[in-house]
């Protein structure tokens, strides 16, 4: 009879290809897979009536089989009168008709190792199919890294909690599977009397929402975007275990969409009265890690949990979701107590079919990285980065001054895993700078000397660091008037009494301090400038001295932290903290991951426009 007259239109497709989810490994250096669900549209374009029979996946060039679809058109849904229209996904469906028996299989296409690069799609009318051959390729993201950072913080967990999901998703989202890639995210934890992971905190009800472990933890926005839609006011489920009835409405309960590039993201059921106020407008601007709101249990909900979906904004074709800046591992792998476990990094891929343990921040859970940082009010532009590598940190700071304008103020390096990562900040400004990295102290010294003597350059800002057995330094030189010395010292004692005669002959104040180790002989680095403002500097012998000092001269002399550094000495951590009188407002803070620390400078920015100032990773 030859094929039906029927006309098929595919997606996800970008650029002219249907795309697919590439999924991590379930452990480091596991096989990775790949996940393809597909929505098509189907048209009868002729006279006659026709009903669709059947419907298979295959992958020309290939060693992948065919893959036919289980249950279609049982229910009637494409018995396609002439010219009608209908939607079909190849998510879950029910082999039974039957409502009471629960015969369920999941058409969605899984395949191990690399996709295949092209598909055929053919949709049978008794024993004649119609069909369409496309190539394929793995999604990405319209945001500038390509995929979405994962919606939560890893700083937000306890102790032995994971984020806990898979790429298999109970529910399709109707016809047109716009839920097929949804998560429903919850939080497992390691029970050290049940000796079992459990989402209820120690000692929690099932049957109460603040027995969950992912209750009332913050959900944060996947990457920078607008406010497309939001609800709020739906109280929250207290009746755990079964979904209300009847439905709510809406059923994603409190929720926000947001549109990140062309793609609309959900973030459903969120608790009641934790939305801020400021996003509750259409438009509104939102940056990626910042607060939407807290988990919650509203709308059609059994339990505490976030669901999250993505959909294209212009029709509402479903999207897939791929995350970075994360962590996965299969779950029977991990040995807890403690973090041991080959995890793998989420690069651009989707969570794995497995329900896995997600740590969702730049370093696996064993190598959290300690940050302190100074924000303060101020109306300039800046950007604070993390690189890999020299080379990396070297071409962000010059492309944020060659497209920005933005000079280089803070600068430091730090082990990560073994590995020596950078971090700086930049701000907008129109003075002249320079920064460099010298071998060693002569040649450092002799190099902010020439600054100075050619191009009337200020010495602001060192670091140093050890590689190899090497010690390098870093330094920030920047154009001014004012006078400036450099102090090292070999004690503590000698450092002291050299800056307060730099300050009662020359009335130049201490703005910074650098202390390193030479064999035995702990080093002290500082520098002075002139100017009129008072100032305090000190050493506390912990952490809650060292902030007890801090807050004492704000409230007594109003006087501001504006530098803060760490150093361990035997097996005790020392703080060093320069405070200065102003009236700006500004704020310091510790965090004890990379990431909460770059989500609490985020918050800081968006609640209070406070600008991060400076930044150090602290050392053991």
């Amino acid at each position: 009879m030859g094929a039906p007259t029927l006309a098929i239109s595919v997606e996800p497709v970008e650029a002219g290809k249907v795309v697919y989810l590439p999924l991590a490994a379930r452990t480091a250096g596991g096989g990775t897979a790949s996940k393809l669900v597909l929505r098509l549209e189907l048209e009868n374009t002729g006279a006659a009536a026709l009903k669709v029979t059947g419907i298979r996946f295959s992958f020309p060039g290939s060693s992948h089989g065919t893959v036919a679809m289980q249950g279609v058109n049982q229910d009637g849904s494409l018995d396609l009168d002439p010219y009608d229209k209908a939607f079909w996904s190849n998510g879950r469906v029910d082999l039974d008709p039957d409502p009471d028996v629960d015969t369920f299989v999941n058409n969605a296409v899984f395949l191990a190792d690399l996709a295949p690069t092209n598909l055929k799609v053919e949709v049978f009318c008794g024993s004649d199919a119609a069909s369409v051959t496309m190539p394929l390729a793995a999604h990405q993201s319209p945001v500038p890294e390509r995929a979405y950072r994962f919606p939560y913080a890893a700083g937000d967990l306890r102790s032995d909690e994971y984020f806990s999901t898979s790429a298999v998703h109970w529910a399709n989202g109707g016809s047109r599977g716009g839920q097929i890639y949804a998560h429903d995210i919850g939080v497992v934890g390691w029970g050290t009397a049940s000796k079992s992971w459990s989402g209820l905190v120690p000692g929690g009800e099932k049957s109460k929402n603040d027995g969950y472990r992912i209750w009332g933890k913050p959900v944060r926005a996947v990457a920078d975007g607008t406010v497309e839609s939001f609800d709020d006011g739906m109280a929250d489920n207290t009746v755990l275990g079964e979904f209300p009835s009847p439905t709510p409405s809406p059923v994603g309960g409190n929720s926000f969409t947001i549109k990140h590039g062309t793609e609309l993201v959900k973030y459903s059921h969120l608790r009641k009265g934790s939305m801020p106020a400021a996003l509750k407008v259409k438009g509104a601007k939102v940056s990626e890690g910042q607060e939407l709101g807290h988990v919650g249990n509203s709308g059609n909900s059994t339990n505490p949990h976030t669901h999250i979906h993505c959909v294209r904004a212009s029709d509402s074709a479903l999207r897939p979701l791929p995350f970075r800046s994360g962590w996965v591992v299969d779950r029977d792998k991990l040995a807890p107590p403690g973090a041991d476990g080959h995890w793998s990094r989420l690069k651009g891929q989707g969570i794995p079919e497995i329900t896995s343990a997600i740590w969702p921040a730049s370093t696996t859970p064993g190598f959290p990285v300690a940050t302190v940082g100074i924000s303060m009010q101020g109306d300039w532009a800046s950007s604070y980065f993390i690189r890999p590598d020299l080379a990396s940190f070297q071409a962000t700071a010059q492309e944020l001054f060659d497209k920005n304008g933005r000079r280089l103020i803070r600068a430091t390096t730090f082990l990560e895993d073994g590995k020596r990562r950078w971090a700086g900040v930049s701000r907008a400004g129109d003075w002249a700078n320079r920064w460099w990295v010298s071998p060693d102290l002569a040649s450092f010294k002799a190099k902010t000397q020439e600054l100075f003597d050619d191009k009337g350059l200020r010495l602001v800002h060192v670091n140093t660091f050890v590689d190899g057995g090497k010690r390098s330094w870093i330094g920030i030189a920047r154009a001014g008037d004012w006078g400036s010395r450099l102090v090292i010292e070999d004690d503590l004692a000698g450092f002291s009494a050299k800056t307060q005669e730099l300050f009662d002959d020359k009335g130049l104040r201490l703005i910074h301090v650098t202390t390193w180790k030479e064999g035995a002989t702990r080093m002290w680095f500082g520098i002075s400038r002139s100017g009129n403002w008072a100032n305090r500097w000190w050493i506390s012998p912990d952490l809650g001295a060292f902030s007890t000092k801090s807050q004492g001269f704000f409230d007594n002399e109003g006087k501001r932290l504006v530098y803060v550094t760490s150093y361990v000495e035997g097996r005790q951590r020392k703080w060093l903290g320069i405070s200065r009188s102003g009236d700006w407002a500004n704020r310091w803070y510790m965090r004890g991951d990379l990431d909460s620390f770059g989500l609490e400078a985020q918050r800081l920015f968006d609640d209070e426009g406070l600008r991060l100032v400076h930044v150090e990773m602290l050392s053991v």
